[in-house]
């Protein structure tokens, strides 16, 4: 009995890590990470990190005039870039934000910039 578990175990397992890299490797955990990275900066309302996220002067004063509980609704699948680069698109108090993101690490994005549509 003991003689079965291991097997079936090591098969589990890597059954596990191969899905696990399929998700983080997916457009809808990127997409989670742009709402994430998105609601994270606002919500902290830093506007040296809105400044260096924006896009231009425009964009800029719409981000800093978002209330801190405003929150990232209609993400768009992936629209555009590389495995490297991404862009998406969200919606902010009714408004269409571009989302330009790059892989920092592995299973990490960030926010490149955002710009208002």
């Amino acid at each position: 009995m003991k003689k079965r578990k291991l097997p079936v175990f090591a098969i589990i397992a890597v059954a596990l890590i191969f899905l696990g890299g399929i998700y983080l490797n997916s457009d809808i955990y990127i997409t989670h990470q742009v709402n994430t990275k998105v609601n994270r900066v606002i919500q902290a309302g830093n506007t040296k990190e809105l400044k260096r996220i924006s896009n231009d002067k425009t964009t800029y004063k719409f981000l800093i005039s978002l209330s801190n509980s405003t929150r990232c609704k209609d993400t768009s699948d992936f629209q555009g870039g590389t495995n490297k680069n991404a862009y998406y698109v969200t919606t902010l108090n009714k408004q269409k934000i571009g989302v330009h993101m790059y892989k920092a690490s592995l299973f990490n994005w960030r926010i490149k910039y955002v710009e208002k549509q």
